[in-house]
């Protein structure tokens, strides 16, 4: 193979780049299409978390995924769908939506592990509402808050 009067080496260096170009193409052609639909979802990722105060419990729900959450609602697990604890409207890529519940401490406070459920939309469709289940660490005084 003569590639313009080069000598073998460098033409087995040419061969051998064409080669490696074309494999990685293969290669990432059949990646892309077996996995491509995973990649480019959109899709909000919601992680709630308790913080423990001296006047009560700070909550947080963070917004880790690749798209905005709409209508975002949290409630206790099992609880109504009128029962909320906290509602924004928008909770953007990244963003942070935090409250808190006044609960003095009680004596002999314990912890356990208690579910939110987390409702939004994707988008401004009401009809395409998802909902998910997260657990939280809380101290037993919101048991006796209420």
């Amino acid at each position: 193979m003569n590639f313009g009067g080069g000598n073998a080496s460098g033409d087995a260096l040419i061969f051998f780049i064409l080669s490696l170009v074309i494999a990685w193409l293969i290669i990432y052609t059949a990646v892309r299409a077996a996995v491509g639909h995973a990649l480019d979802r959109t899709n909000p990722r919601l992680v709630a978390e308790a913080t423990t105060t001296p006047d009560g419990v700070h909550f947080a729900v963070l917004n880790s995924g690749t798209a905005p959450a709409i209508d975002v609602a949290v409630r206790w697990f099992g609880t109504p769908a009128d029962a909320t604890l906290a509602r924004t409207p928008l909770l953007g890529i990244d963003a942070r939506f935090e409250w808190s519940v006044p609960a003095p401490s009680v004596p002999g406070e314990t912890t356990s592990v208690r579910k939110m459920t987390l409702e939004w939309a994707p988008d401004s469709d009401p009809l395409g509402r998802r909902s998910m289940s997260c657990p939280v660490l809380v101290p037993s005084r919101l048991d006796a808050a209420g």
